[in-house]
């Protein structure tokens, strides 16, 4: 067993604490050999010291000791909680050939390598190890398969579903791996984390390759990049969306959040480069990276822009100028948020040589992205829409958005997770009070942490003007809340229900729950509970 921090905005995750940028001390250097010898997987890896034969056939890799196979490598990774080390035994009894530690070589006579003939190799960094092990057992997919890497805060999820939609009017099947599912040539998984461990990611490219999928699109969070899941990647395209506070529970700060976003066209290879420049810290990634860069924006003078907006509640229309020409785009996708959502992807397209008729055709002809502004049906005379925002700037967004075609009231029903940034939870009281005519404080997933304490914390942010009763009530209970919203509105009104999107469960202290917010809101518009 290995313990791994994960990221997820649905599931547990803690810090890894230690320090991920390493010193070479040597690499190991010899001719590309074929099959998957032990020493062509290191070949160029830097490494501390190497206890036994090199010329070891590795049948598979594992970062977890049960699923180590006979002959497999086994990657020791430190975790929060446990130290993969503490497995290493229990590798070798299912049949490790191999593992990658950081304990020193000379640390490790207790384990009687000679005698069970097993090499053992010490890194400074088994994570780097791990994506690069990885990525040279699936032949370097990412070297096969065009890969565009989505980073931000905001909007990676429907930067995906967008480009996918572009690609598939020209026919062609893509791959999107991201918080949603991770799907491609039939295969459809569970997302239990935004960005999957670099071994997983490097497995799906190479299936891709293998089923002649030519391109991928990955959203790669700030916790992947700290955490070295998409190490040594080759990446076609490269797109930044936007950054504001989220994760600081994670990253500490708001200049390492930042910094570690900006490690995706850092520390790996990216041919060329799409960044919304109406962001600030937009800006700052075209200053430092902007070699074959096309930049976007709305507010700001870029390569790509949308022009002349217009909003309402079937959707938005704008122009889009690109250095190939402009054209009309009329979309279903709601709110200005998602115009940059679209010109974003057009400009990661582009790169590539993607024909403008196409991609706005693609534009065009995207139509719901789960969870993500997305429209309840209820047969009322007011509106439900349920949307992923957990920030206060994605919450006021969407807000915005939807004050453009709602002739009533704005009801908005939100929470915080558990566990997660406190600091953005009084921040996120403030917005949805300012941008909402009422507010329902409700939980999210509480996780270990008692919803009610939760609640406390986003009240802290209510200005003194706001009154109980008048512009806000609490109710905790997630389901109520929604009953409530629901019987509250009026025609004309929209019920903004924030936070969970498309996740179909809660996860509470007692465990983990189905729910899902466009089920509760359907039915209690139709009058089921």
């Amino acid at each position: 067993m290995s313990c791994l921090g994960v990221e997820s905005g649905s599931h547990f995750f803690n810090s890894m604490g230690m320090d991920l940028n390493f010193s070479e001390n040597y690499i190991y250097n010899m001719s590309k050999l074929s099959g998957r010898k032990l020493s062509a997987l290191i070949q160029g890896f830097p490494v501390r010291g190497v206890g036994g034969a090199l010329s070891q056939e590795i049948s598979s890799i594992a970062f977890d000791s049960r699923e180590v196979e006979d002959g497999g490598l086994f990657i020791a990774i430190p975790g929060f909680k446990q130290d993969g080390f503490k497995f290493v035994d229990d590798a070798i009894a299912r049949g490790a050939a191999a593992f990658i530690t950081e304990t020193p070589i000379e640390e490790l006579s207790s384990l009687n390598l000679d005698q069970r003939k097993v090499t053992a190799i010490s890194v400074k960094d088994c994570r780097s190890a791990l994506a690069w092990v990885g990525a040279e057992f699936y032949d370097r997919p990412s070297d096969r398969i065009d890969v565009y890497g989505v980073t931000g805060t905001n909007g990676k999820t429907t930067v995906t579903y967008i480009l996918d939609s572009i690609y598939r009017v020209g026919g062609q099947q893509s791959g999107v791996i991201g918080t949603i599912r991770h799907r491609y040539g039939g295969v459809n998984l569970a997302a239990p984390t935004t960005t999957p461990e670099s071994l997983d990611v490097n497995r799906m490219l190479h299936e891709m390759a293998g089923r002649k999928i030519r391109q991928c699109f990955l959203e790669v969070s700030s916790h992947s990049l700290v955490l070295k899941r998409v190490f040594g990647m080759h990446f076609s395209v490269g797109i930044f969306t936007n950054l504001s506070r989220d994760h600081l529970d994670f990253h500490g700060t708001i200049d390492k959040y930042k910094e570690a976003k900006k490690g995706l066209f850092r520390d790996n290879q990216v041919e060329k480069t799409v960044v919304n420049i109406d962001d600030l810290v937009g800006r700052e990634i075209a200053g430092e990276f902007s070699e074959n860069l096309l930049s976007v924006g709305v507010k700001k003078n870029a390569d790509v822009m949308a022009e002349d907006c217009s909003f309402s509640d079937d959707g938005s229309c704008f122009t889009l100028k690109t250095p190939s020409g402009s054209c009309e785009i009329r979309t279903h996708l709601l709110g200005i948020h998602n115009i940059y959502n679209l010109i974003l992807a057009a400009a990661g397209a582009l790169q590539q040589g993607l024909s403008l008729g196409q991609i706005a055709e693609g534009l065009c002809s995207v139509n719901r992205i789960p969870g993500r502004f997305e429209k309840v049906p209820c047969g009322k005379k007011f509106s439900i829409i349920v949307d992923y925002a957990h920030t206060d700037d994605a919450l006021r967004n969407v807000l915005q958005a939807a004050k453009l075609f709602t002739p009533g009231r704005i009801i908005t029903v939100f929470g915080c997770g558990g566990d997660r940034d406190q600091g953005k939870r009084k921040t996120m009281g403030r917005v949805a009070i300012e941008e909402s005519e009422f507010t329902i404080v409700t939980s999210d997933n509480p996780r270990t942490e008692d919803p009610q304490r939760i609640v406390d914390d986003i009240l802290e942010g209510v200005p003194s003007s706001a009154f109980q009763g008048k512009d806000y009530e609490v109710v905790v209970d997630r389901k109520e809340a929604i009953q409530y919203a629901v019987r509250k509105a009026q025609p004309g009104d929209l019920i903004m229900i924030a936070g969970k999107g498309h996740e179909d469960y809660q996860v509470l202290k007692t465990g983990v729950i189905h729910f899902d917010d466009r089920e509760v809101a359907e039915e209690a518009a139709r009058g089921v509970l």
